[in-house]
């Protein structure tokens, strides 16, 4: 699919729910792993362009989406009342892309997160691990690195409750999330970037994080994990608790010194573009070894 045709359109079961913009990136060749991929707040799909390339061109096909509020998906900016609407979204995309042949074919899907996507991306693994093949997680947002005054945390609060709708200033920069100056620039520009950030969004996530971590030794899929070490925005402790108590045998975590949040926009993100694709086209590898020595 190409990046300059308009995207994809998920219309939606309910009638009050948003309709979701994704796209479907095929390699040249049939499939070795489909991956479901999921980005953080504020941003798009259209940020992951390089990555997804990289990982075409390794045998990874791709699907990726604007989660409700974000991109060309329908939906106020960033707005939600219920975390678990993240979560039915992804489901329900997942049940369209399941009907794609060349989706279907390598098996279930690998959920890739990235921050926000992370969080998503846990949840719906705790909901359904049997749907999925693995867990790719980078810097997911299990706590909050960026101070937030007491005050506008108390009126944060205030609001969620009886004016969910509002939006307060995130302060948060490109230069916050990445060391190159092109990306970090380009992330300040991009239309398709807000900056304000809800304060149900806020309150249902701080929910939504307690829940990931208490059920984390419920997780017992494949797992792999880089976390920034330098992180401004997604907690790097937070991180390690999470992986520390997750019940997953296969499950591999670092956290990279020096790295800010988008690792994979990082001056060095080839590495860790590359070290991602490795791991998912491992678990298909061991799946089909698992297979091949089941056979009489």
């Amino acid at each position: 699919m190409s990046w300059e045709a308009p995207p994809l359109m998920l219309k939606r079961r309910a009638k009050s729910a948003p309709a979701l913009a994704y796209r479907l990136f095929r390699p040249k060749e049939p499939a070795k792993v489909s991956v479901l991929l999921t980005f953080g707040y504020f941003e798009n799909m259209g940020r992951y362009r390089e990555v997804i390339e990289r990982w075409n061109a390794r045998g990874l096909l791709v699907a990726a989406y604007d989660t409700r509020g974000h991109g060309q998906s329908e939906g106020a900016r960033g707005h939600i009342l219920k975390f678990e609407e993240y979560v039915d979204d992804l489901f329900e995309l997942m049940g369209e892309l399941e009907r794609d042949d060349g989706f279907r074919r390598p098996g279930p899907p690998v959920l890739f997160g990235h921050s926000l996507g992370g969080l998503i991306s846990i949840h719906a693994a705790l909901r359904a691990p049997d749907r999925i093949a693995g867990l790719a997680l980078s810097s997911p947002y299990l706590g909050l690195s960026l101070p937030v005054p007491a005050l506008k945390l108390l009126a944060g609060r205030a609001l969620s409750r009886f004016v969910p709708a509002v939006s307060l200033d995130a302060g948060v920069k490109g230069s916050d999330c990445t060391r190159s100056t092109e990306i970090s620039a380009a992330y300040d520009r991009d239309p398709m970037n807000f900056k304000k950030a809800n304060v149900r969004w806020f309150t249902e996530t701080v929910r939504a994080q307690e829940l990931a971590i208490a059920d984390a030794p419920k997780l017992n899929v494949p797992l792999f994990c880089l976390q920034a070490g330098d992180d401004k925005v997604a907690l790097p402790s937070a991180t390690e608790r999470f992986m520390e108590r997750v019940s997953s045998v296969d499950r591999q975590y670092l956290r990279l010194p020096g790295l800010y949040h988008e690792i994979l926009n990082e001056p060095d993100r080839v590495t860790w573009i590359d070290k991602f694709a490795a791991a998912m086209l491992g678990w298909r590898a061991a799946e089909q070894g698992v297979k091949l020595e089941s056979r009489p």
